[in-house]
């Protein structure tokens, strides 16, 4: 077990106060066959609680239990677990002592961290020596015992329980040359660290993984040093090496580019020939596309994102950041934007966002009935919050214009209730509401907290003055007319002032009456 996995399982265990650690012999107490019956009903619901994530359920079963079976040394271990999280450390750790007591072997790791964190360390040595006399050839013991030492900064005797560990292993592991050339750095002895892991290539001159290993830490060493020549070189080394991971290329290759003077132009040479190494590998192709939109290269980075949606076509993710890419390439033309979203909607018929994109096609064609089936199914599919509002939002337009009115309205509260003051529904709703012989005091209502939120938008001023029109308060009307005529851009298909001109004919029969 490496160091790396003591300290992760001691970081989540995060346990507390011990007690004596040697286990002392009990008189277990009998339990009757319908306890034990009990028992092992409620440990193994608590069990399947716990795999459903039910934890609160599990937790209460596991009390259950325990009042039926206090020293079941798995009932105590998972039951200390929740205690921990509950009441924390100090309550916790009588029952990973009674884990312990009750199965050594099984829970000797989990209380000997709890003790150790808990500052009790005679306790933790404790348990490792009578574990270590119990089992003298478990290496997990003496992993842990080490660890311990590491972390007390007692090196010289943690290398001596690494020796233990390579003489039952016969001969050193890459796992244990790393961590003993580790221990050495730790101490300040760089150059008898490097001997070990030059020792172990002698004897293993095939093992391509510590190669790469022991040149990195050279690169390092030449980065240090300020020797960019010898960088470039052992650079290059580790670019080319087959020992070396894709991944941990590209990783290189980001990592020392700028102390070697590396430009842009260098960088993506050095990319171009990890392509050529791998031709068939994603994540190369995803490192020359940040690094082409990293430069504004977009069309470049767009040409990439394309050869590799050939490799996954099913890609979602891939297909969103194509369509950003097409949107902020000025050479694209809207026939390429269509094209591809008619070809992301049959790839991906299910995903709510080429559903969206569909229907917006459908609706530059004129083609409603179409637009209304698409968004359907694209609302039926939507479960992230934001983009099931959006959904919803258009939904709601279309229905309103497909005359489905009480559907709409169904659906435009649908978009109220998750999002209360989204002022483009609110007019939508409104103004279908209006035109379509609705409740027009509601209408009103809704359409005034638009123009409360917006005070300068023409077309939810239009709204409102139309509403008021509806209600015979012309005079208000005209008020909210001349503004929305006042605020507005444009007004290409004359709506304002056919409203204006409409209301203004109200109000002048008005007088003459």
């Amino acid at each position: 077990m490496s160091r790396n996995k003591y300290i992760a399982i001691a970081v989540l265990l995060c346990m507390c106060s011990a007690l004596p650690a040697k286990p002392k012999a009990k008189a277990e107490p009998q339990l009757t066959q319908e306890e034990q019956m009990r028992s092992d009903y409620y440990l193994y619901a608590a069990l399947d609680a716990m795999d459903r994530k039910s934890h609160a359920e599990a937790y209460f079963l596991l009390e259950l239990c325990y009042t039926v079976n206090p020293t079941d040394p798995t009932v105590c271990s998972l039951r200390g677990s929740y205690v921990q999280n509950l009441y924390g450390k100090e309550a916790a750790l009588p029952l990973f002592r009674t884990a312990y007591e009750g199965s050594p072997q099984d829970y000797w790791y989990r209380y000997t961290i709890a003790a150790y964190e808990a500052g009790q360390r005679n306790t933790a040595m404790n348990v490792l020596k009578e574990m270590e006399k119990r089992d003298p050839k478990n290496i997990d013991i003496l992993e842990l015992h080490e660890h311990i030492l590491l972390h007390e900064n007692k090196h010289k005797q943690a290398l001596a329980i690494r020796d233990k560990v390579d003489k039952l292993t016969g001969e050193p592991t890459i796992q244990s040359v790393l961590a003993r050339y580790e221990t050495y750095r730790d101490m300040g002895d760089e150059k008898k660290g490097l001997e070990v892991l030059d020792a172990y290539l002698a004897r293993n001159p095939n093992d391509g993984r510590m190669r790469a290993m022991r040149t990195d830490i050279y690169l390092k060493d030449a980065r240090h040093a300020g020797n960019t020549a010898e960088g470039q070189r052992l650079l290059e080394l580790q670019l080319h090496s087959a020992d070396v991971t894709l991944h941990n290329k590209i990783k290189l290759l980001q990592m020392h580019s700028d102390w070697l003077g590396y430009d842009a132009a260098t960088q993506k040479e050095w990319l171009l020939d990890l392509r050529e190494q791998y031709p068939y590998e994603q994540d190369v192709y995803q490192a020359l596309l940040d690094h082409e939109e990293s430069q504004g290269h977009i069309s470049a980075a767009l040409e990439i994102s394309r050869t590799m949606l050939t490799m996954n076509p099913s890609d979602a993710q891939l297909r969103e950041k194509i369509a950003d890419l097409m949107r902020d390439d000025d050479n694209v033309t809207p026939e390429e934007v269509g094209r591809f979203v008619e070809e992301s909607y049959t790839m991906l018929p299910d995903d709510p966002k080429w559903g969206y994109f569909k229907a917006l096609r459908c609706l530059q064609r004129n083609d409603y009935d179409s637009a209304l089936i698409v968004m359907e199914n694209a609302v039926a599919h939507a479960e992230e919050p934001m983009v099931r509002l959006q959904l919803l939002a258009t939904y709601g337009d279309l229905l309103g214009h497909a005359g489905q009115y009480e559907k709409a309205y169904a659906t435009y509260d649908e978009v109220l209730k998750l999002a209360p003051d989204h002022l483009s529904v609110l007019n939508n709703y409104a103004w279908t509401l209006a035109i379509n012989g609705g409740d027009l005091k509601k209408a009103e209502k809704m359409s005034q907290r638009t123009i409360q939120k917006e005070s300068n938008n023409a077309t939810y001023l239009d709204t409102y003055a139309w509403i008021l029109h509806l209600q015979g308060q012309d005079t208000l009307a005209l008020f909210y007319i001349k503004k929305a005529m006042e605020y507005a851009q444009t007004d290409s298909d004359g709506t304002i002032a056919q409203h204006m001109e409409t209301i203004q004919q109200s109000l002048q029969q008005q007088s003459e009456q």
